[in-house]
Parts: structure tokens; C-alpha cells; sequence
């Protein structure tokens, strides 16, 4: 319940503090928000960076969502990202692609949280499975559905964007 009241806070929070958008890069212009909101309804791996308990960054290529001005992952309740989101809720991420030889992105610093509904957790495990798999009917969809009971949610409030776009 907590954890819901939490997701509910930053909601409201997100809607009032819209995300700031920088410019990334000196020799390509930043984009805008409509086309940051474009860019991230494509199928491309956000690279989400968090820390271990020893200080080094730690990568891991994840699927997403991006609603009301958050990101929105699934994972393992047992993986390591979640365990050390834990211990330090701070990341960074990082969205890019070469489109007819442009290169485009967005990174930026966020604070996740864990969402352990499982309801809130089929949804968005859903979506992504639309999105990068096409169909929710093939079996790697079903079997990622039938792994939902031992998934939870991440949500990760962007503190900032840094955009590019050649």
C-alpha cells in the first residue's frame, strides 16, 4: 500500500514538475518534447546504469515505457538491479539510435522506485510486450506473462533529459 501511495505522490509531482530538457551535445540541437515522446515510443533498449555495493556502475539493457513523464520497467523481483535499487534508487539511463545516419538520443538522471503490484505490473509487462514483441499470443509473450508473479515494477522519475539529435 505504501509503495502505491508513493507511485500516486509521484505522479501528482510529475504532472506539476514537467522534465527539463538540455541540450547534450554541442553539435547537434536538443529536441524537443514532442519529439523526445515520439522518439520514446520506438522499440530501442534504454541502457539503465545503477550502482553495486562496491561503487561501480552496473549496465543493464532494459525494455520501457514512457508515460506521463516516467519510465516505466519490469523485472525479476530476485534480479540484481532490483536488490541494488534497494540499497541506492539513484540512475541513469540512456535511449539512443542512428536514424538515416543521425544520431539521436536521450540520457539523463532519474530516481526509480519499486512497484510490488502485480496488477501495475501485468499492465506495463503488457505494454512492452506490444511494443517490442508485436503480440501478446506468440510464446515468449506468454512466458514472460506467466513470470508476473515473481516481477515487480520500476518506475523511474526522470530528473532532467539530455537530448541530441544530428
Amino acid at each position: 500500500m505504501l509503495e502505491y501511495m508513493l507511485f500516486l505522490i509521484y505522479s501528482i509531482i510529475a504532472i506539476i514538475f514537467m522534465v527539463r530538457i538540455i541540450k547534450a551535445d554541442p553539435w547537434w540541437r536538443a529536441m524537443s518534447m514532442s519529439e523526445v515522446e515520439e522518439f520514446l515510443k520506438r522499440p530501442l533498449l534504454m541502457r539503465l546504469g545503477v550502482m553495486d555495493k562496491d561503487g561501480y556502475p552496473l549496465v543493464h539493457p532494459v525494455w520501457f515505457t514512457y508515460e506521463e513523464h516516467r519510465f516505466y520497467l519490469t523485472s525479476s523481483i530476485a534480479s540484481k538491479k532490483v536488490r541494488l535499487l534497494k540499497e541506492n534508487a539513484k540512475v541513469y539511463f540512456v535511449v539512443d539510435d542512428i536514424v538515416d545516419g543521425r544520431p539521436r538520443g536521450v540520457r539523463g538522471k532519474g530516481d526509480a522506485s519499486i512497484i510490488y503490484d502485480r496488477d501495475i505490473t501485468t499492465k506495463v509487462m503488457r505494454e512492452h510486450i506490444i511494443k517490442y514483441i508485436g503480440s501478446l499470443d506468440k510464446p515468449v509473450s506468454k512466458r514472460l506473462l506467466d513470470e508476473i508473479s515473481n516481477s515487480v515494477t520500476i518506475v523511474i522519475e526522470p530528473l532532467f533529459f539530455a537530448t541530441w539529435i544530428g
